[in-house]
């Protein structure tokens, strides 16, 4: 196993402890008190995982491909390629409504397995021990979990209520109803949030720009921290403004692309990063010595 740093490390060790949290949490919990799954047990926990492993996870599988994609060659290249392809089969597989796993998620979570298998075998360039922006990546990260609390609380299966100051600040486990949905449910549910999972990805999108990579990789971690601040403030904005009981008004989603203006907003946000943060500059060759200068040496 070749080297890889600290970075990729932490994304990895992170997949894993979510994992351990989703499937102990859907296999305590009876399916009324989770969200869009209607089965229960430690059979229904492993398969909640199984479409964890497709979103968020297989998003980030593509940009671990992409990290190791210059030291992959001959077969391992057309084994990144396939990789992939079998992550993005995620905008097909996953369904909000329904969260029970089904067959097609075998194929991103095959897909990010063979990632995670071809950063091990080649390992991953390391970054110097300071980067441009790394203290704006630590404040960003840190608001960012903090505004995640009550979805990593829920998906421990716990409200924050008693917790000193965060049962104070976030609503959690009080009944509230929100427009279209008159029946009284917690502010926040157990298991799995959008909001959290996509933290996850806004997270590791902040560690891995940290990292020499393909310009082309700076796009996509670019919309992934876009993609991830939105879907965090769309879920808070519900759970913790309008069950209160503050606006009616809710965000539009952007789970998956819509043309609204949540998404335009998205967008924007993604464009701007990527100019303004994660852009490498391009590399440049020296000038071509003049003739005169070339005979006078």
């Amino acid at each position: 196993m070749r080297r890889v740093p600290w970075e990729v490390s932490a994304v990895l060790v992170l997949l894993v402890l979510d994992g351990v949290a989703v499937i102990a949490t859907y296999s305590h919990f009876p399916a009324a008190e989770l969200y869009n799954v209607h089965h229960s047990g430690i059979a229904a926990g492993f398969g909640r995982e199984l479409v964890a492993l497709n979103f968020p996870f297989a998003l980030i599988g593509i940009a671990l491909v992409g990290l190791a994609w210059p030291r992959l060659h001959g077969p391992l290249r057309t084994g990144g390629v396939v990789a992939i392809a079998l992550c993005a089969v995620v905008y097909f597989a996953v369904d909000q409504s329904n969260l029970d796993a089904k067959p097609l998620n075998a194929v991103p979570a095959l897909g990010l397995t063979l990632a995670v298998a071809l950063v091990l075998a080649v390992g991953v360039s390391s970054a110097p021990r300071s980067v441009r922006g790394d203290r704006v990546r630590i404040a960003l990260a840190a608001v960012l979990v903090f505004f995640a609390a009550p979805l990593v609380a829920a998906e421990l299966g716990f409200f924050l209520d008693g917790v000193p100051f965060l049962g104070w600040f976030f609503e959690t486990g009080r009944l509230a109803s929100q427009p279209g949905n008159a029946v009284l449910h917690h502010a926040v549910h157990h298991g799995q949030h959008h909001g959290w999972e996509a933290t996850m990805l806004a997270l590791t999108a902040l560690a891995f720009s940290r990292l020499p990579r393909p310009r082309l990789l700076d796009a996509y971690l670019a919309l992934m921290l876009a993609y991830g601040v939105g879907n965090l403030v769309n879920d808070d904005w519900l759970e913790q403004v309008v069950k209160r009981g503050w606006t009616n008004d809710e965000m539009p989603s952007v789970l998956v692309p819509a043309a609204n203006w949540g998404w335009a907003v998205v967008v924007a946000g993604a464009a701007a990063v990527w100019w303004l943060w994660f852009r490498q500059p391009r590399r440049t060759t020296p000038a071509p010595a003049s003739p005169a200068i070339s005979s006078s040496a």
